[in-house]
This record gives C-alpha cells, sequence and structure tokens, in this order.
C-alpha cells in the first residue's frame, strides 16, 4: 500500500518541477506540504522510474525524460 503513495508522491514532485521549472527543491517542497529533504531524496527514485530531473550548478531543478 505504500508503494502507491510513493509513486503517487515520486509523480507530484516531478510534476511540480514540470510546473516550475529550474526552482529549487525547497520551493517544490513548499508547494507540496514535504520536507526539502523529501524532494532531494526521492531524486534516485524518479531516476529509477524513468523521471529525470537534473540540478543545475544552483540548485535548480529542470525535467526531461530518458529517450528509449
Amino acid at each position: 500500500m505504500a508503494r502507491k503513495t510513493d509513486d503517487k508522491k515520486l509523480e507530484s514532485i516531478y510534476n511540480k518541477v514540470q510546473e516550475h521549472p529550474g526552482r529549487k527543491a525547497g520551493f517544490i517542497a513548499r508547494l507540496l506540504g514535504l520536507h526539502r529533504s523529501e524532494v532531494t531524496r526521492a531524486l534516485p527514485s524518479l531516476d529509477k522510474n524513468g523521471l529525470l530531473i537534473s540540478e543545475d550548478d544552483k540548485g535548480g531543478l529542470w525535467p526531461f525524460r530518458k529517450s528509449n
């Protein structure tokens, strides 16, 4: 059951990054009512699910999807 919640959280994070590209993890976390650390810890899981987010040198998050 927790798996579905995790998947929903990951999709929510990715969707907010798509809506607000270039914003930092703290901003995305505030929009979702999460802690900044929850967003940063989710990045590897997003990658495993094909939802890639890159972080620029200023901490901004940018979405892109894996090429097939």
